[in-house]
């Protein structure tokens, strides 16, 4: 993946996707069917991804990076050990890639690169992926050094995950945006004490996050919609 383009090309194509009244939801066919737009769709609003954007002025400040004189803010929350997050992933890649196009030799040697995306085993954990871009250039580095800088210390005073019957769930393990453009990584347990943080019995999951001089962040996403290929997919 191409990293910080990547990740700026699927947050502008959110803004516009979640805009848009949809007939169909795209987790309800195989993910190879899907075209760009039903990917970005699942990366940006659906069960296991949500957008938030903040609108202000620059309030004198001259102007964004285009000229525009109001800022943008966009928060986009994925719960990417989801599988159907990680097979949209890989199906933009392979649109970006004309993968349909390839022979079979070609796909073989895809398909080979990509399965650990696809098959890694979250077992133990949780990860909830947060993707970060503005049209105010101050803004966005400073979101970048935090993200880049900080560590699971930090970010556990901030970020929780909650449901109906754990409560709060503290944060075990942080990563920060890798070159692969897939956003900063937040780590939770998958069970304590023997107990799955999310079950069925569940109706929400939250993911929360409150960074200093940003937007508090709140994710609700409800239980009994997580559910893909018969499974409950967080």
């Amino acid at each position: 993946m191409r990293g910080n383009r990547l990740s700026a090309a699927l947050v502008g194509a959110a803004i516009l996707v979640t805009a848009t009244v949809w007939a169909k939801k795209p987790w309800e066919q195989p993910f190879t069917e899907w075209n760009k737009k039903d990917a970005i769709k699942v990366l940006s609003d659906s069960p296991w991804a949500d957008t938030h954007i903040r609108r202000r002025s620059f309030a004198g400040r001259g102007s964004g990076l285009r000229g525009e004189k109001e800022v943008f803010d966009t928060f986009i929350v994925r719960f990417f050990s989801a599988l159907p997050i990680r097979e949209a992933y890989v199906r933009v890649v392979q649109i970006d890639n004309d993968y349909d196009e390839l022979n079979d030799a070609q796909r073989a040697a895809f398909d080979e690169r990509f399965a650990p995306a696809l098959n890694r085993d979250f077992g133990e954990e949780i990860m909830v992926s947060m993707d970060f871009q503005t049209n105010d250039q101050q803004q966005g580095l400073e979101m970048q050094r935090i993200l880049r800088v900080n560590t699971v210390a930090f970010f556990r005073q901030s970020a929780f995950l909650i449901s109906d019957r754990m409560g709060r769930v503290d944060l075990a393990g942080y990563y920060p945006p890798a070159p692969d453009g897939t956003g900063a990584k937040f780590i939770f347990p998958r069970q304590i004490d023997g107990q799955p943080v999310v079950s069925d019995d569940d109706k929400e999951v939250k993911f929360e996050i409150n960074i200093p001089d940003f937007p508090r962040v709140l994710v609700t996403m409800k239980v009994k919609n997580m559910t893909y290929k018969g499974k409950l997919e967080i």
